[in-house]
């Protein structure tokens, strides 16, 4: 079975490079995490733009919009925020 694919958004807190010590995601709960496959991830850019709203999440220098890719395998069990 080939792995495949998805590049999805995520809101991120820490530095804007990727994998920069201290760089942290957004969770469904509108906590950070360190962990990769806990981050909440959406399809379109409107949706998190939405969720932040919702989380009371301000974008700035060290809070902002990335995109990460996700094997199959990831996405196991994780489905995308999608309105």
């Amino acid at each position: 079975m080939a792995k495949t694919k998805q590049t999805l958004f995520v809101i991120v807190a820490g530095p804007q490079q990727q994998g920069a010590p201290g760089t942290c995601s957004i969770a469904q709960d509108g906590s950070t995490t360190m962990i990769r496959l806990k981050a909440d991830r959406f399809y379109s850019f409107a949706d998190a733009k939405e969720f932040a709203k919702e989380k009371h999440i301000t974008f700035n220098a060290l809070t902002y919009m990335g995109l990460e890719d996700f094997t199959d395998l990831e996405m196991q069990g994780s489905e995308p925020f999608d309105n």
